[in-house]
Parts: structure tokens; sequence; C-alpha cells
């Protein structure tokens, strides 16, 4: 198994390798553009970039082809996705500085269908878009930096759920959008300097994120389905050396 499926064996769903050469071709484009708007005693810095990328070979781990498995596999179909990203930055005044930024993604591969069809799906466990709020603001010799991130991730789908013993389903067909905050605040000395932060400081944490947690051992239980975090808020602290040349 590759490195970075290795979490793919911590569930109950048996892992299908369908081949052994998995090499991936894709063909790739991309379009940028870039305006600087004067506003005020300042520059309004906009940017829109769009990147499309069509798969020729590609591995495909497949979610929904069975509830009790997981199948890696090349493509069988088509594969492509598009993204576009808007960007926005202006300096407010001085010192201070505002970034907002919103991409959307949409990325559709051939998966198959318990009923052994094949259908081109949106990919799973990928939110659709994101947008953020950025705000730096640096004290006159940039002695103190303070920077603050709001980040909304949009919803996505699901992997094709399926009916439970007591008739109910074994998870939504979808995930919703959640926010996500994180600060930093920085102290510049001659030479060094330090910091204090927090990540995910709304402290949003992926509900049920294991399924059937109380039967570890059980055909259902199924801890492969991350979109989201799974810690609540998380701090941290450092010190930056720079090293004279």
């Amino acid at each position: 198994v590759p490195e970075e499926m290795n979490y793919l064996l911590t569930g109950s769903r048996a892992l299908d390798f369908s081949s052994d050469h998995l090499r991936e071709e894709a063909w790739n484009y991309g379009l940028n553009i870039g305006y600087k708007l004067p506003l005020g005693d300042h520059v309004l810095d906009l940017s829109a970039d769009y990147y499309y990328t069509n798969f020729e070979k590609q591995a495909v781990v497949d979610f929904d082809a069975d509830p009790h498995r997981i199948s890696i596999h090349p493509l069988q179909g088509d594969s492509y996705s598009h993204v576009v990203q808007l960007q926005a930055s202006y300096p407010l005044f001085e010192g201070f500085n505002l970034t907002a930024a919103y991409r959307y993604t949409n990325v559709r591969t051939a998966f198959g269908r318990p009923d052994g069809s094949v259908s081109v799906m949106e990919k799973p466990l990928q939110s659709r878009y994101k947008a953020l709020v950025t705000a730096t603001y640096a004290t006159p010799l940039e002695k103190w930096q303070f920077d603050v991130t709001l980040q909304l991730n949009g919803g996505g789908r699901l992997p094709l759920n399926y009916v439970l013993a007591d008739g109910t389903t074994s998870w939504n067909p979808n995930f919703k959008a959640y926010p996500q905050l994180s600060a930093q605040v920085t102290r510049n000395f001659r030479g060094f300097s330090v910091y204090v932060g927090g990540e995910n400081l709304t402290g949003y944490k992926q509900p049920n994120a294991v399924i059937d947690f109380a039967h570890p051992r059980g055909s259902q239980f199924d801890p492969t389905l991350v979109y989201g975090p799974l810690d609540g808020a998380m701090f941290y602290a450092g010190f930056r050396y720079t090293i004279a040349r």
C-alpha cells in the first residue's frame, strides 16, 4: 500500500488492488489574470486563476462500488477537475493589509456503483469551495505582527451510503460547510523572533468521524471518511532565529 494510503487499512473494509501499475498521466491547462486598481491612497490588487486538469490515466480510490471494500484501480472513464480562484488584497492603512480569497473546485471521476455500473461523480470527502479573509497588522519598525485568518470550508459529497439492519442509512449523502479561525502574534527582535498562535479557534470537529466506533471489530467500523478536523482548538508557541551571512 502506498504510504499516503496507509489510513485505508484502519477500518473494516477490505482493500482491493486491481493493478500493480497505477501510473498517472494528465493534461493541465491554466490561465491567470492580475490587475492593479488605484483606490484612494493605495492600490487594490486583484487576481483570477483558472486551472483545468484532464486525466488520461489515474489511480482511483473508489469508496462507492462496495460499502465493505475500498478498491484502488486504474481509471475506467472520465476524470477531470476545474478550479477557479479569485483574490483581492488591499492595504487599508499603514501596516494593515486585508486579503480575501475564494476558490471553487469541481473534481469528478468515474466511480463504480454497487449495481456494477460506472458513473462520473463528484470526488468524495472534498470541499466544493473555500473562502477566507486574512488580516495582517505590523507596528512601525515591524516589532509586532498580528495575523488573523477566517476560513469557510464548503460542503461536499460523502461516499454512497447504504441501509443498516435497523432501516436507517449509514451516513448522510453530503457534509455541511464549516468555519475555522486561526491567529498568530509575533514579536520580532534583532536576529530572532518569538510567536504564539492558535488554529481552529472556532473549535469545529467533524461529527461522527468514526462510523460505528463502539464496535471496532465489527463489519461497519470505518474511520476513513474524514473531511474535516478531528481535534478542537490547538495552540502553539515558537522561536525563530535568523543566521546572519
